[in-house]
């Protein structure tokens, strides 16, 4: 039980939200011509670019937050609402991935591994397509709209007009 625990909380969880944060970057490149930049940690200074493929600039530190960041102002309503969807789908897909894996294990570490990795993506989907600002107590995301709220916000603005 400590190898799975240990595996998924230094592993597991970064490499999760890693792929979430991959797959807004995916709505990018996919649907525009911008560059993005993918961040595990801190979105600032610090945070120095480790490589990059095709458009998709990576800056890794070990952590349990990221961030992908690109001129929001390049991309029409149809690219920006692909790209804010394109996290929570990852998660979403992850999510069902662990959660197949989980069900046809049967050895109890890589089971509990898998079962922690369907709960951190189920809760990413869920804390990421729910429309909400996240709260103070959530440090890294303190104020900042969730995937979900800045498709909202971006539909609501559109029929505004």
């Amino acid at each position: 039980m400590m190898i799975s625990f240990i595996l998924f909380y230094l592993i597991g969880i970064p490499i999760s939200v890693l792929l979430h944060e991959i797959g807004h970057a995916l709505g990018v490149v996919l649907f525009s011509n911008e560059e993005t930049h993918v961040y595990l940690g801190s979105k600032n200074d610090s945070n120095n670019e480790n490589f990059q493929l095709g458009r998709i600039h990576f800056h890794i530190n070990w952590a349990y937050f990221g961030f992908c960041a690109v001129n929001k102002n390049k991309l029409t309503k149809l690219q920006f609402t692909i790209m804010s969807i394109g996290g929570p789908i990852v998660s979403l897909i992850l999510f069902s991935a662990s959660y197949f894996l989980m069900v046809g294990l049967s050895h109890f570490e890589p089971k509990n591994f898998f079962k922690g990795m369907t709960i951190i993506n189920f809760v990413l989907f869920i804390s990421t397509i729910i429309p909400i600002r996240y709260p103070n107590w959530i440090k890294p995301y303190a104020g900042l709209s969730s995937d979900g709220y800045q498709i909202l916000k971006l539909f609501k603005d559109d029929n505004s007009k």
